[in-house]
């Protein structure tokens, strides 16, 4: 008999957590479960992941060194004749997230997925159970249906006849009675998604880069006045890159290196943070500071996330002296994450992301599609300015961190541009404030978001806003709100125990092995 793997983890939805429990039964390895709960993520947090959606999957194995598996979304061949009229395929959507956003939905917004080739190489790397097996717990899923998580039902109220409605195919599968979004309690099963499953488990991501699900894909886009094409998908490459390594308190830290641009933004934080932080600071001073930090952040982030942003800029933006300067200059979505260790020391973090959703389900299939060639956040400079085959600008930072005395981190967060200062914010607790796993995860946040030409820094109750409301437009939330990120992990301390704690502002749920 197989002796079950010791394990924890972290992620939004009971299903994807059972998932992990069942392939740590069968003796999978760390990346087996964080692979196999991904798989079943596609089924149980619908909309946030997706497999025509992305993916990066931070590894980190005992003795070894980090590895960060790139399976962003990619540009699609969009004709030269094309691009003057590419804009006014898609469709702008409003939808009332925080203060308000505007993105563009559509056919014409769907890239190039990467999600299911990185899984699919993370398990050729390290992965230790036949791969047909790790479909097993998702296809199971798939055939019995679930009960919509709080996340889901949430995003629908607030995007549902925005984004979802239009499309039959997402109609059917997102609003049962026709007209009504899925509510708190429902039952779902998305339709021909259980075949899906069961075909990539015989063919593999083939099945979706060559064979009849990409071919499904292909024509519904290309059908409909969108780009992606079968010669694209068949293109399509996950990378295996050295991550970002940085110091901090003692820990090692592993951040998604470019073209993804999350990685560089958390180290930069991290960094100017320990520049300037001192222990005699009040915590009026350190949200001052913290704030102040975001604010400059954002114009980074506008700076630096072109399509030119490359190894060379993260290289010298993470120098503390140029960021002090850069500081002194500037002071003037949906996603989720999981977060998996192992007793033996493994730690996996994957992010994964179907944007805000581009409305767009494979007909027969049961795959919703992301709209990252609309997203102002993914298209800095303006959309389809990237060559075909190139990588999206990203957000996505699933992060590691370790430490000599044994303790392993896995973290990372959804929340589009809340991705960021939600790993950050829950490090500083961690490492500088020397808080446990569940306080760090627990502990109020804020965000600085531009808005209507001004900065506003939007908070939870809790953060002492004294100082900093002498510089910022203040947007207190009456509560802890999914908008702050959902920031989750798993690790093991020193002491070998493991840990894992869900953010309950979104689902949330989390396992650890007794």
């Amino acid at each position: 008999m197989t002796a079950s793997t010791a394990f924890s983890i972290a992620s939004e939805s009971p299903y994807t957590v059972a998932a992990g429990r069942d392939i740590a039964a069968m003796g999978g390895n760390a990346v087996d479960i964080a692979v196999g709960s991904a798989l079943a993520a596609t089924v149980s947090e619908a909309l946030m992941c997706s497999l025509g959606g992305s993916a990066f999957i931070a590894i980190k194995l005992p003795g070894k060194a980090p590895e960060l598996i790139d399976g962003a979304d990619a540009m699609p061949s969009v004709p030269n004749s094309e691009l003057q009229r590419a804009q006014a395929g898609l469709k702008r959507a409003t939808i009332p997230y925080g203060d308000g956003i505007t993105v563009n939905v559509g056919h014409g917004s769907v890239a190039v997925p990467g999600m299911l080739r990185a899984l699919e190489l993370a398990w050729r790397r390290h992965g230790s159970l036949p791969w047909k097996e790790l479909l097993v717990p998702a296809v199971a899923l798939a055939k019995s249906g679930c009960t919509a998580s709080h996340t889901l039902v949430k995003w629908l109220a607030l995007a549902g006849h925005a984004v979802f409605f239009d499309q039959q195919e997402s109609r059917e599968a997102f609003f049962p009675d026709g007209e009504n979004p899925l509510s708190d309690g429902d039952f779902y099963r998305m339709p021909h998604l259980d075949s899906s499953l069961e075909l990539i488990g015989l063919e593999g991501a083939d099945a979706l880069y060559r064979g009849d699900l990409g071919q499904a894909l292909a024509r519904e886009i290309g059908d409909n006045g969108g780009y992606v094409t079968m010669a694209d998908l068949a293109a399509y490459r996950a990378e295996v890159r050295e991550p970002i390594t940085l110091r901090s308190y003692g820990f090692d830290l592993a951040l998604n290196p470019p073209p993804s641009i999350g990685g560089a933004m958390v180290g930069s934080m991290v960094q100017l943070f320990d520049a300037m932080w001192h222990e005699r600071m009040t915590e009026a001073e350190k949200i001052q500071l913290i704030a102040r930090i975001q604010r400059m952040m954002f114009s980074l982030r506008e700076s630096e996330g072109g399509a030119n942003w490359n190894a060379a800029r993260a290289s010298l933006i993470l120098e503390k002296p140029w960021l002090q300067h850069f500081f002194e200059k500037t002071l003037s979505p949906n996603t989720m994450h999981l977060s998996s260790a192992t007793a033996d020391g493994s730690a996996v973090a994957i992010t994964m992301s179907n944007g805000y959703g581009s409305g767009i389900s494979i007909p027969g299939t049961g795959i919703p599609t992301n709209n990252s060639l609309g997203e102002p956040e993914l298209n800095p400079t303006g959309c389809f300015r990237i060559p075909p085959g190139g990588r999206l600008v990203s957000n996505m930072s699933p992060t590691l961190a370790w430490h000599e005395n044994g303790t392993t981190l896995a973290m990372g967060s959804p929340g589009a541009s809340r991705i960021t200062t939600t790993i950050f914010q829950g490090w500083r607790r961690f490492a500088f404030d020397q808080l446990g796993f569940e306080q760090m995860v627990s502990a109020p946040r804020l965000h600085v978001e531009h808005i209507g030409g001004e900065f506003v820094l939007q908070h939870e109750p809790g953060i002492d806003v004294s100082l900093a409301a002498r510089e910022f437009k203040l947007r207190p939330f009456a509560d802890r709100d999914m908008y702050f990120g959902a920031l989750n992990v798993a690790g093991c301390d020193a002491n070998g125990n493991l840990h894992a704690l869900a953010d309950d502002r979104r689902h949330g749920a989390c396992f650890i092995t007794s």
